[in-house]
């Protein structure tokens, strides 16, 4: 027979669980779009809730790290972060899921997790680059572009979106894919310029879908809570997005001799 695991071994296999799964839920929770201070508070609050007396964390942008201590023992272990999206209706849920986890055992808590996981909320790809370029052109009546102006940014924003997909799936870096981007709807708008009588406007509004506001905003709350690097990571990743962006729209006015 097999001896039976002493109660050390099972507090430690406990605490080991306790690690992976709050782990886990931080590596949802940057997934989702949280900024620095909001990953490392819902790690805390999951680990302490689960059972862990203390919970420790070390987050950059591309890598999360955990230590919970228990009776003595302590437990360590760090995770990459496949990738750093949006998905607020995700990061609310996770917000809920860590208020609530307080009396939660540890099983129930990675179902909740692997629910997550396996919930598809995204929508379909094609809606998602029409929306954009509606959102181009909404921008562009704002900026007070006549009716030609408007469909010429809607076309053109879409375009710049689609292409900006197309190039983001087969891994080109983010400067690369938001110059040409910014090259296609620049120039979707300067071959018809001549269809509208506002086309600062209409070329403008064109390449706003490239704007990186949520890494700005999270960039920002970093660096209001004391997270300077990853604040500056995230802002630096925002600015060679925006630079991208200006250099494909300037390529693309000085090819159409519109500067």
């Amino acid at each position: 027979m097999e001896p039976l695991p002493s109660p050390e071994d099972e507090d430690r296999a406990e605490l080991e669980a306790i690690l992976q799964t709050s782990l886990e839920f931080g590596v949802r929770v940057q997934m989702s779009g949280g900024y620095t201070a909001r990953v490392r508070d819902s790690m805390q609050r999951v680990a302490t809730n689960l059972g862990a007396d203390t919970a420790e964390t070390w987050i950059s942008s591309g890598s999360i790290g955990l230590v919970v201590h228990r009776g003595g023992w302590s437990r360590t272990s760090i995770r990459t972060t496949p990738a750093m999206g949006v998905n607020f209706t995700e990061l609310s849920y996770l917000s809920r899921l860590a208020k609530r986890s307080a009396g939660m055992s540890i099983e129930a808590m990675r179902a909740e997790l692997t629910a997550v996981a396996e919930r598809d909320r995204r929508y379909p790809v094609p809606l998602v680059l029409v929306m954009l370029g509606v959102s181009c052109g909404s921008f562009a009546a704002i900026f007070g572009a006549d009716p030609w102006g408007i469909g010429l940014a809607m076309l053109a924003g879409t375009a710049g979106a689609a292409t900006r997909h197309f190039l983001h799936k087969r891994h080109f870096k983010p400067f690369i894919y938001c110059l040409i981007a910014a090259l296609v709807s620049a120039s979707v708008v300067c071959a018809s310029a001549s269809a509208t009588t506002t086309f600062d406007a209409a070329v403008t509004a064109s390449i706003l879908f490239l704007i990186p506001g949520v890494p700005m905003l999270n960039g920002t709350a970093d660096l209001l809570t004391s997270n300077y690097l990853n604040g500056l990571v995230r802002l630096t990743r925002a600015a060679v997005i925006l630079l991208g962006a200006a250099l494909g729209l300037a390529l693309a006015l000085a090819f159409w001799e519109q500067l």
